[in-house]
């Protein structure tokens, strides 16, 4: 799997005083893109889940994103992920929100992420085998 695709229903409360959907709360779309991509890819779940037991997490530490355009209530959104790029440390994620059904580009961003231990704080390199995994996925 390359690319992971959940819709999202505009709700009441993904809005603002503008009536549209708040900056705030694509933040929130684009981490149910992450899970969503992470429950359809189980190779790359299990090296995670495999991560965490071991006091390993993953973490946001550069989010760069652009509003196109606005959504509001009742608006079908189609968030499309994937893994664009790897380095020794880190991994970047490509988020686009789209109108479901058309090109209306709403929003797009890449997250980039590490992984840093729980216990020191400190980062740790992404291993040669997650590293092949994770290749895997970038078009």
């Amino acid at each position: 799997m390359k690319q992971s695709e959940v819709l999202i229903k505009v709700r009441n409360y993904h809005t603002d005083s503008h009536m549209h959907v708040n900056h705030a709360r694509y933040l929130e779309f684009f981490e149910e893109g992450s899970w969503d991509f992470l429950e359809k890819n189980s190779q790359v779940r299990k090296m995670f889940e495999s991560l965490i037991n071991k006091g390993i997490f993953h973490v946001v530490v550069a989010i760069n994103c652009s509003y196109r355009s606005s959504a509001v209530i009742g608006n079908i959104l189609r968030l499309e992920t994937q893994l664009v790029r790897l380095s020794t440390k880190s991994y970047t994620w490509s988020k686009k929100i789209y109108i479901n059904n058309t090109d209306k580009l709403v929003v797009d961003a890449e997250i980039t992420c590490v992984f840093i231990n729980s216990a020191s704080g400190d980062v740790v390199p992404i291993s040669k085998k997650m590293s092949e995994v994770l290749s895997e996925q970038i078009e």
